[in-house]
């Protein structure tokens, strides 16, 4: 018999919010482990950050802030995402006595988002090597192992954190391709601006249209580690944690910045 996990289907919240809700699950799964498939959006355009990286030296950060976009860092690594166009999830799992190994994890993430994708008769590959890029800070260009890949370009990528509380997966899916402010403002460098700008990819192009619910519902349909995610909400407790953190921690230039 399948375990059961919750499934989020949540809407729009503000950069640090998203950020503070993954976290505020994770916390949960030490005394509480509830496995929990989360799919949400963003209020305005935003980069999400890795952990290791340094926001000012990445973007133009009084520039973001002109062009009313968020930035936030993450507690995952990786490189800079960009919000707004993209599906984002997260995929949290409480620690177990027999639990997988963390690339095995990536390449069931990456296996199953190819056959969910297959489903809407969008045909992918799993990319079984990193390749070496210029663009290692930019997630949309740097290809990972285990990244989904479309016509030769990325167009699903995840990043992780793990803690005594469980395992974090921090993902996307580009769905559209952001505009072409998005994309320069995304690196200081020209070089990767310019790579940005030719080769950031996604789902819906050359006249596809994929509609969000309709990739929700594949993947939470597709997604398999020996479990079956139901339709569920946050608790309580989660709900006042995450507001606690979006305003202690992520909204702050502390964490943000290191300032």
């Amino acid at each position: 018999m399948k375990r059961i996990g919750r499934l989020l289907r949540m809407g729009k919240n503000c950069a640090a919010m998203n950020m503070a809700i993954d976290e505020s699950i994770m916390m949960a799964q030490f005394n509480h482990p509830n496995p929990t498939l989360r799919f949400y959006d963003w209020e305005s355009p935003a980069y999400s950050f890795g952990y290791f990286q340094d926001i000012h030296s990445e973007v133009d950060v009084d520039l973001c802030f002109t062009e009313g976009i968020e930035l936030v860092k993450r507690m995952t690594g990786g490189g800079t995402v960009i919000h707004g166009w993209d599906l984002t999830y997260t995929l949290i799992l409480p620690r177990e006595n027999s639990e997988m190994r963390i690339s095995e994890i990536y390449q069931s993430i990456g296996r199953d988002l190819k056959l969910a994708l297959s489903k809407l008769r969008i045909q992918t590959d799993i990319n079984l090597t990193n390749r070496d890029t210029s663009s290692q800070n930019n997630c949309l260009i740097n290809i990972a192992e285990h990244d989904v890949t479309c016509d030769g370009n990325k167009v699903a990528g995840v990043s992780v954190r793990r803690n005594r509380n469980g395992f974090l997966f921090q993902g996307y899916i580009s769905l559209d391709i952001p505009t072409d402010i998005m994309l320069r403002n995304a690196s200081k460098d020209s070089i990767v601006q310019g790579q940005l700008l030719d080769e950031s990819s996604a789902i819906n192009k050359n006249g596809r249209s994929i509609q969000r619910e309709d990739l929700i519902t594949v993947i939470s349909n597709t997604l398999d580690f020996d479990m079956e995610f139901n339709d569920d909400e946050l608790t309580d407790i989660e709900i006042k944690k995450a507001r606690d953190l979006a305003d202690s921690k992520y909204s702050t230039n502390a964490w943000n910045f290191n300032m």
